[in-house]
């Protein structure tokens, strides 16, 4: 089996940290992961608002910790709580890229540009409070994975999946269009061209080849691979089209698959699941035989090894060469600083939903599981 560098790979799921590490042991030894990229999603959104999971960037370095050599981190920022103003934010977040960059990040991932997460924000991607967020990492080469937008059918009713639908990823109405979010990344670009942006499921872009062909015209852009549902099955009925641009940026892309530990409650189940989208990646670049993709038929375009090894690996050490020393003594001082400020809000959001914390007994398991996970990090420091 080929190895692969995964530049996308999650971990918020209500599983402990110790059944996690275990887990994620077993996935990548079984999906041939040699080396990955923990990114943070601090916040998520709903249509109640905005949620804050702050041990997150902790949890992504402590990863990185365990899995070294091997393993790189990308921090998330932390958005305030309450109304300040412009001014403070932009300093708010500048302060961020600083210290994270000095602390041993590797990156950073922005889920800002999901269009959930955007609507309820309220502030745009290429708004003026991320400016000197943004200088910063162009000038010191600090790189960005940023979710934008969605599959473009999920704006509309009539064209969005079932599994879309189920799961609330419908943008209708009131939130941003597709190309307002995309028109943001170029906002973004035309202000930083030098900036290592990244853009996370092909930026949806699986519609536009020349909408791809401009965002990889600015010199430090790049796509990751990882499965929107549609981006690559797109592209599989039009190859003739895309294997041209694939030969082309051949050094722009990077394999990466939405990877999660995944909970272990029954063994089929989660094999299933962990296995769902590198198991697709790999049957779409390496066979040219028909597969299933959830409710979706696909056949595989089989690029060939040349390729494969610059997408599976050799672009990930491109773009990120050795991790960055882990200032220790500034991680178990963040994780002190979380155990005296645990979860109080009314709702807590995880990978399996969100909580109800104005329940007394959801409240309790969530601290305890909250001081748990951060004090196992301790002790293993």
């Amino acid at each position: 089996m080929e190895k692969v560098f995964d530049t996308h790979v999650h971990y918020n799921f209500d599983i402990s940290m110790d059944e996690m590490i275990k887990i994620f042991k077993e996935e990548f030894e079984e999906t041939g992961t040699e080396k990955c990229v923990f990114l943070s999603l601090p916040h998520n959104a709903s249509k109640e608002g905005l949620y804050l999971n702050a041990e997150q960037n902790v949890k992504g370095m402590f990863l990185k910790y365990i899995f070294s050599p091997n393993a790189y981190a990308f921090a998330g920022l932390i958005h305030p709580q309450a109304q300040i103003s412009n001014e403070e934010r932009a300093k708010l977040y500048y302060d961020q890229a600083v210290r994270y960059h000095s602390v041993g990040y590797d990156g950073i991932k922005m889920l800002e540009g999901h269009p959930t997460l955007r609507k309820t924000m309220k502030i745009a991607l290429d708004s003026s409070v991320y400016d000197k967020f943004y200088s910063y990492l162009e000038e010191v080469g600090m790189p960005i994975i940023m979710h934008v937008a969605d599959p473009a059918e999920s704006w509309n009713l009539e064209t969005a999946s079932e599994s879309a639908k189920t799961l609330g990823r419908t943008y209708a109405g009131s939130y941003p269009s597709k190309k307002q979010l995309t028109d943001e990344v170029f906002g973004i670009l035309n202000k930083h061209p030098k900036l290592k942006l990244g853009l996370a499921h092909f930026g949806f872009m699986s519609y536009d080849i020349s909408e791809a062909e401009r965002f990889l015209s600015y010199k430090n852009t790049f796509f990751d691979l990882t499965p929107g549902g549609e981006q690559l099955i797109n592209m599989s009925n039009v190859w003739e089209k895309w294997l041209p641009f694939f030969e082309e940026y051949q050094n722009r892309i990077l394999y990466g698959s939405d990877f999660y530990a995944f909970p272990k409650k029954d063994e089929t189940e989660w094999r299933i699941a962990f296995r769902r989208r590198p198991d697709f990646l790999r049957q779409f670049f390496e066979t040219e035989s028909e597969h299933l993709y959830i409710n979706q038929t696909f056949c595989g375009v089989n690029i060939g090894e040349r390729l494969r090894t610059k997408i599976y690996r050799d672009n990930f050490m491109n773009l990120l060469d050795q991790p960055k020393l882990i200032d220790i003594d500034y991680l178990k001082a963040e994780i002190n600083s979380l155990l005296k400020n645990p979860p109080n809000e009314n709702e807590y959001y995880t990978k399996d939903g969100v909580i109800d914390t104005s329940k007394p007994e959801n409240l309790k398991k969530v601290q305890e599981r909250y001081k748990s996970d951060l004090q196992f990090m301790l002790q293993k420091l």
